[in-house]
């Protein structure tokens, strides 16, 4: 996404979050021109009160939207077709499809559920590199950050990390 492109609406779940904290990448991630909506389901799962703080930070500050119209009926049909999906995935995926929003997260089954409803799926790999390739972090520090990624979360895809600090090492 170019600095010309226009403004994304991305609804994220709670492991970004999370991911992007222990980064301390958050507030360098609301610097990208995209629009951040998540559920109130996902703000439920911050439960770590310096989490909270931080998010409620881009809440208050308009960076950070919570969807309240969520279709509760819309919700319950995602849940019914797709055992694999918690109530707060179904919420993101309800959201993301009402909006037609790009899906920013870390779980594979809502990650498989939102591709093949035909929406577009980022996941925590896609932020670093949005964040070098917009100039916002330099390139040692998405290396460095790579590195982390993959030792502060055990689910963090080691074999695409590893590809990706190749790539940007040679």
């Amino acid at each position: 996404m170019s600095a010309s492109t226009k403004i994304e609406v991305v609804v994220k779940d709670a492991c970004i979050f999370f991911d992007l904290i222990d980064l301390r990448l958050l507030s360098i991630f609301y610097q990208l021109p995209i629009t951040v909506i998540t559920t109130p389901q996902v703000m439920a799962e911050i439960i770590d009160e310096t989490q909270l703080i931080e998010v409620n930070f881009y809440i208050e500050s308009g960076q950070l939207q919570i969807d309240q119209f969520g279709q509760y009926d819309t919700i319950g049909v995602i849940l019914d077709s797709n055992a694999r999906l918690s109530f707060t995935d179904a919420s993101i995926l309800e959201t993301a499809l009402r909006r037609n929003a790009t899906v920013l997260s870390s779980d594979n089954s809502l990650r498989k559920e939102s591709r093949r409803q035909g929406l577009k799926v980022h996941g925590l790999l896609w932020v670093l590199e949005e964040l070098y390739n917009q100039n916002f972090i330099e390139l040692e520090l998405l290396i460095t950050k790579l590195e982390e990624y993959s030792k502060i979360n055990v689910w963090a895809p080691k074999a695409e990390i590893a590809i990706l600090i190749k790539k940007y090492k040679t």
